[in-house]
């Protein structure tokens, strides 16, 4: 379930890629991402600007199957700084325009078995917002101010596409196969709690939205929950609450590792 609405989703996504480009710009293209440790800022710029480009392939040409990444348009990343970032804005631009075009119930493929445009909007305002967090943490050693109910969407959003049987972006989630071991995840500032049941089932785990005791709980803002998810909370930066078994939550993690 889409938390925000779907202009909604594409306003963070212009939002999110303007604070992008303004680390681009500012940065240095050769820093290294601690959040994404194979890649450089220029690298982080490349793929999430191709990111834009593809998903904006796959609406406009209405792509009823996966769409190769060697044929798009103006997806060259120019050399220098400047340049990188305003490449960045003009991808992120075109594709909410389109999205924003054709509205939530297009049919197209989608890489969680979820057939539509609305499922685009929201995958492009968190994967925009991950990776402006991953350009703050190059840049400036810290990520900045994260909406709360973007955070707690985001952590949804998560959960959905990893449970999803025909999701194959979440390599690690097979080895939550099995009995016990659940894990609660306690939003205290905004609306957002989940139950996490490891299952016999391909994907792993099943969830539920909703207030639950589980063999872990985890507690905290929305912001820091969705970080701590996302594998992007700083060293030294913790204000989360952990109750119960910390092992499980270390295994849910690790399940949840989105590639």
């Amino acid at each position: 379930m889409a938390w925000l609405g779907h202009e909604q989703y594409l306003d963070r996504v212009k939002a999110d890629a303007r604070r992008f480009a303004e680390m681009v710009a500012a940065g240095d293209p050769e820093a290294e991402v601690p959040s994404c440790p194979d890649w450089q800022l220029a690298d982080l710029c490349a793929h999430l600007g191709r990111v834009h480009r593809w998903v904006n392939q796959i609406v406009t040409t209405r792509s009823q199957e996966r769409v190769g990444w060697d044929a798009l348009p103006d997806a060259a990343i120019p050399t220098d700084p400047a340049g990188q970032a305003e490449w960045l804005l003009r991808g992120a631009s075109a594709v909410a325009a389109v999205l924003r075009e054709v509205g939530t119930g297009l049919e197209v493929w989608g890489w969680a078995g979820e057939f539509s445009t609305g499922w685009w909007g929201r995958r492009m305002a968190h994967e925009t917002l991950v990776h402006r967090i991953d350009a703050e943490l190059a840049v400036d050693g810290r990520p900045g101010r994260i909406d709360a109910e973007l955070a707690a969407d985001n952590i949804d959003e998560l959960l959905h596409n990893a449970a999803a049987p025909a999701s194959r972006a979440f390599p690690n989630r097979g080895r939550l196969r099995g009995d016990g071991g659940t894990l609660h995840l306690h939003c205290t500032d905004v609306r957002g709690e989940w139950l996490l049941r490891r299952a016999q089932l391909p994907e792993g785990f099943a969830y539920e939205e909703g207030h639950a005791k589980g063999d872990a709980a985890v507690r905290g803002s929305a912001e820091e929950l969705m970080l701590l998810l996302n594998k992007r909370l700083p060293d030294g930066r913790n204000d989360l609450q952990v109750i119960g078994d910390h092992h499980a939550v270390a295994l849910w993690l690790e399940g949840l590792t989105l590639d």
